[in-house]
Order: structure tokens, then sequence, then C-alpha cells
């Protein structure tokens, strides 16, 4: 249970560190980019590894360079679904996707997943 928490509080933090790095991205309030990283772990959980699969012939024949494009129409769907997230164009959706990945990447989120 404590894994869970602590990948929700990277992401939470990694949609912060986008928010303000990356233009075209914004939120509301605190409450608002707390459900934005819930919304987005439960579509990262669920809907990329179906996106994943359906699109592997893609991934395979740009070297995985469809994998980003996967995770900013998550962005941009979280941005949908979450309220009080809001992401300009698909554009800001790669570019935030992509500082959430580095982030994620740094602060161990995948780490802490293969832990469990």
């Amino acid at each position: 249970m404590l894994g869970i928490f602590m990948r929700w509080l990277i992401l939470t933090l990694a949609v912060w560190v986008a928010a303000h790095v990356a233009p075209g991205i914004a939120y509301d309030n605190w409450p608002s980019l707390l459900i934005a990283a819930l919304v987005l772990g439960i579509l990262n959980a669920f809907v990329k590894p179906i996106l994943m699969l359906i699109s592997l012939p893609l991934i395979f024949v740009s070297f995985g360079l469809f994998l980003v494009l996967i995770n900013a129409l998550l962005l941009k769907a979280t941005a949908w679904l979450a309220p009080g997230l809001h992401v300009a164009s698909f554009w800001s959706a790669l570019g935030g996707s992509l500082v959430i990945s580095i982030v994620s990447l740094f602060f161990g989120y995948r780490r802490l997943r293969s832990e469990e």
C-alpha cells in the first residue's frame, strides 16, 4: 500500500513539474493536481498496456518512439477526464509527457513499481 502511495506522490510531482516547465499545461489547484495524477496513474496501469499491445508493430518500426505518442495521448485523455488539469494542444501534451517521463524516471517511479 505504501508503494502505491509513493508512486502516486511521484506522479503528482512529475505532473506538477510538467505544469511549470511545459508550455500549455496548467492546473487549477492542488486537489485537481492530485486527482489528475490519480487519473493518469489509472490510465497508465490499465489503458496503456492495451494501447501498447494494439500498436506493437508501430512501436517496433519506430524503435519505441511511438511510445512517446501514446504517453501524450494518455496525458491529453487525463486532461479530458480530470477536472482542473488543462492541456492546450497535442504538442503541449507531447512536451508534458516527456517531462513526466523524465521526472518519474529520476525519482524512481519505475523502481518502486518493480519492487512490489
